[in-house]
């Protein structure tokens, strides 16, 4: 087996008890020293979890040394994680760390839009833990530390993404990334109160002009979505690199995303129709296009075209929002059975089709049917 595919399913296995690993490596010309755990070992390198939960893919030339001792693996402590943080992210460099119950936001906007950041994830982590809960589904403690990069312009933002190796499109102004289970974002609202330098606090009449901005529903919207993904990779609702179906991580994404001019931080709990991904799913099902159901649900490729993902990320939209309406014991029931997945679970486009089959049965026509007269009602 590939290194790539078994590392691609080997992790997750957090409940496991490893001793503590102790790494240097070379990771794009800056030397790193880590300490966790070595939960894959093969001829083209290893896969290794740090104590904050990111995870390392090292081939043999980039690695420096190794040693282990007895130890147990144990996340670092909050005190430990801001030390590494704020090392990390140095005030010289113009970041500054803010501390919420359940986030570390690093930050070199204004102070004043940090925190509205910060609120907007606390209410996004509260909503979605209450939201999931009462559907019955089972969502656990963020074993790591959940951290949010704030840029205050899209010029450090993109110097970012590229020290990360991420590419982004245009238009781009946040990111999740699996590996480091960080959201990475920026403000493009363009407005002189979040200038970078400027560390005052802003008023609420600040924050409000910001979400009355024509843009700032669409930021919104981006942010929530890759939160999202931050949020539920940390509580259970997925398990990083193992098999999950990326219709339904961006399903999920999609549902929660839609922001709420009417609240005080831009965005509601209550999931509301997503009228942007309607429009578009409406003109797509226009074209009659062939099984664009399984078509998103056997593999994730549509997502990663671009001549497809527009529609991909629509019709994921549409099948989530009408299977948790109309059919929610049948969608727990879906949930429970890929959280239950190992990471050693084989996965294939069979395995998908018929993982689905099992909880919502095999009449596709009728599924297509039905969600679509149901999404027409909205």
């Amino acid at each position: 087996m590939l290194f790539g595919t078994f590392f691609g399913t080997i992790f997750g296995t957090i409940g496991f008890v490893f001793a503590l690993d102790y790494i240097e490596f070379s990771e794009r010309g800056k030397i790193r020293k880590e300490e966790g755990r070595i939960v894959l070992e093969a001829q083209d390198g290893l896969a290794f979890e740090a104590r904050d939960g990111q995870y390392f893919v090292v081939p043999p030339d980039w690695l420096l040394s190794r040693t282990s001792d007895e130890k147990l693996f144990r996340p670092y402590t909050q005190r430990e994680i801001v030390e590494r943080l704020k090392e990390e992210f140095p005030e010289s460099r113009g970041f500054y760390l803010l501390e919420t119950n359940h986030f570390f936001v690093i930050y070199t906007t204004s102070l004043g839009f940090a925190q509205w950041y910060g609120q907007l994830l606390e209410k996004l982590y509260t909503g979605y833990s209450s939201f999931w809960k009462e559907q019955g589904v089972a969502l656990s403690q963020p074993q790591f530390p959940m951290i949010a990069i704030v840029h205050s312009n899209p010029s450090g933002f993109l110097r970012y993404a590229q020290s990360e190796g991420f590419q982004l499109i245009r238009g781009q102004c946040a990111y999740y990334n699996k590996s480091s289970n960080r959201v990475v974002m920026c403000d493009l609202s363009g407005l002189e109160t979040f200038r970078e330098g400027d560390k005052d606090r802003a008023s609420s009449r600040d924050i409000q002009a910001f979400l009355n901005q024509p843009n700032a529903a669409n930021n919104i919207s981006a942010v929530i979505h890759e939160a999202v993904h931050l949020v539920g990779f940390s509580c259970g609702m997925h398990t990083r690199f193992a098999p999950n179906p990326l219709w339904l991580c961006e399903g999920l994404a999609v549902f929660h995303e839609v922001p709420d001019s009417g609240k005080r931080v831009g965005w509601s709990r209550t999931p509301k129709p997503n009228f942007r991904r309607l429009d578009t799913l409406k003109i797509y099902l226009q074209q009659n296009p062939a099984e664009p159901l399984k078509t998103i649900i056997r593999n994730d490729a549509p997502f990663n075209n671009a001549a497809t993902a527009a529609n991909s990320y629509a019709t994921a939209w549409g099948l989530t929002y009408y299977l948790i309406k109309r059919r929610p014991k049948e969608f727990t029931a879906y949930l429970e059975k890929l959280q239950n997945k190992t990471i050693l679970s084989e996965d294939s486009p069979e395995i998908r089709i018929q993982d689905f089959e099992e909880c919502f049965g095999n009449n596709w026509d009728k599924l297509l049917k039905d969600s679509i007269d149901y999404l027409k009602k909205l």
